[in-house]
């Protein structure tokens, strides 16, 4: 489509408005020649309708029917051809005056611009505008292409998404880590939905997220072949996409998707040669100096590390996604393979790592895990040592995760072994003081607790408990004859105070274990 202000941007022809009607530029579907003093059942409407008037009388009434018929035929605009050697040497006053009546655009064609030649521009520039998206979209293809075959080719796509279409773009990894943007503002544009978008790095390239906001729309597609993902691109702009948006955003996309699947290739000889140089620390710390020198390639510079011991993966995408969600954590992750499971080094963690990690160990199922305790770079061995041990108790207590602080001293030994077994332990010591609890006779089990961890103290027993300290003294007589124990055998006492603390260990709060019904009652 053009307007007949497109007309006037033809310089060779030379038009100019005599009348112009109020509102939009009037919109021209071709240009005609015609002669004739009625000319409406030969038009489609909306044409610039060429004539010397050469059959028409200049008369107000002749002038003014004319108008009302071509006006009627939804004529866009009358070009009139005036000279020495035309009917009219210049524009008739009463097609002025007929022209402004009807509401129709009147324009001067000069004598030595040929009709045909107006109908030949007009028609060139009605093919150039039909085939403006097209052409243009051919270009915008031939600048992605050129821009994806050159170095850094994200960055290059990026710029042209933004310079030709306005696009504020983003280009994740498969870690979620920005490998190119348009802009800051485009990178804070997705923020908000990055636990989104790390959500969706289990389900492949079957998924897509379109956004409309207040101020712009958000188009996010996964990128990557053959179904396994590489990456995401984000785009927002302020303005819905086009057919021809959607169609440079979908060449972008297959474009970016092999170049990020080509790095994925390359990549996996970055993680070789990390699961190697994590390999070679693990064994001989003198090889931190390598390890410092290759993340400070990267742009890291190591102060202290942690180290995660966890079970296989169920598979590569869990894997993945785990990674992304653990950068989140940390500045740099580094990890091995064992036979049993891995070792993932957390490299300057940016606060308290056990409780996220345990949420997600458990989320994507990498099975049960061991924290070590954050140690600079040369303490990696002792941290790994301290993630293996917490493991084992993890696996023995069946639980996600334990960090070093959870197994610590005496608590790891009775850690270790079958729940099942020291909750009855503990309720076998300990049923006849639940029993006596529960029918009210005197808080026996808290008195025993209280008194075990006083060392045998009845003054401090009953200043714990505020009680008398001759409460305290009925009390504990009370217990030894329940549970048939003498407090002041030391094998006796170690029995009663193993049975509390197995408990408090399992369940948590030691009030909660006064609810459990016991197993059995014996009396030694």
């Amino acid at each position: 489509m053009i307007r007949l202000h497109d007309v006037f941007e033809i310089p060779e022809l030379g038009l100019t408005p005599v009348v112009t009607p109020t509102g939009a530029s009037p919109e021209i579907r071709w240009a005609h020649v015609s002669e004739l003093v009625d000319p409406s059942p030969w038009l489609l409407g909306k044409e610039l309708l060429l004539t010397t008037g050469f059959a028409l009388k200049d008369s107000a009434t002749a002038w003014d029917e004319y108008c009302s018929r071509v006006a009627s035929a939804q004529v866009s605009v009358v070009g009139m051809s005036t000279g020495p050697s035309l009917p009219y040497p210049s524009i008739p006053k009463g097609l002025i005056a007929a022209a402004e009546k009807h509401g129709l655009a009147l324009i001067h064609v000069p004598h030595d611009t040929l009709m045909q030649s107006v109908v030949q521009k007009v028609s060139d520039a009605l093919y150039h505008a039909a085939n403006q998206d097209l052409v243009r979209s051919f270009s915008v293809q031939r600048q992605l292409s050129e821009a994806a075959s050159s170095a850094g080719g994200p960055d290059r796509i990026v710029e042209v998404l933004n310079r030709v279409l306005g696009f504020q773009t983003v280009v994740l990894d498969e870690r979620l880590r920005v490998l190119a943007k348009s802009s800051a503002a485009a990178e804070e544009r997705v923020t908000p939905i990055r636990d989104e978008l790390r959500a969706r790095l289990r389900e492949g390239l079957r998924w897509s997220i379109s956004m409309e906001g207040q101020e712009d729309s958000l188009v996010v597609l996964p990128l990557g072949t053959e179904g396994r993902l590489s990456g995401i691109l984000t785009r927002s702009k302020p303005s819905a996409l086009s057919v021809h948006d959607r169609a440079a955003l979908g060449l972008a996309a297959s474009l970016l998707g092999i170049l990020l699947e080509r790095r994925m290739a390359s990549q996996k000889h970055r993680r070789m040669l990390e699961s190697q140089l994590l390999n070679g620390l693990l064994a001989d710390s003198s090889t931190v100096t390598d390890v410092q020198r290759y993340l400070a390639q990267h742009g890291v510079e190591a102060t202290h590390i942690e180290v995660l011991s966890t079970g296989l993966p169920s598979d590569e995408a869990d894997y993945d996604q785990f990674i992304a969600e653990v950068l989140e954590l940390c500045d740099e992750v580094l990890v091995t393979r064992m036979p049993d499971g891995c070792i993932f080094a957390l490299i300057n963690a940016h606060g308290p790592l056990a409780d996220p990690l345990r949420e997600l160990v458990q989320q994507l199922r990498l099975g049960h895990s061991g924290l070590g305790e954050r140690r600079p770079l040369l303490g990696i061995a002792e941290s790994l040592s301290q993630a293996r041990f917490a493991r084992t108790v993890a696996i023995s207590r069946d639980v996600p995760l334990l960090e070093r602080a959870d197994t610590g001293g005496y608590r790891a030994l009775m850690q270790m072994g079958d729940p099942e077994a020291r909750h009855r332990f503990a309720d076998e010591v300990l049923a006849p003081l639940d029993e006596a609890d529960r029918s009210g006779r005197g808080e026996l089990v808290k008195t025993v607790r209280a008194y075990l961890t006083a060392l045998g103290n009845h003054e401090a027993t009953a200043e714990a408990l505020g009680v008398h300290r001759h409460t305290v003294r009925a009390r504990v007589t009370r217990i030894m004859e329940l549970t048939g124990r003498n407090l002041a055998n030391p094998e006796d006492f170690l029995e009663l105070w193993l049975a509390i603390e197995c408990r408090t260990s399992d369940v948590g709060e030691p009030e909660a274990a006064a609810d459990r019904s016991p197993s059995t009652s014996s009396n030694r």
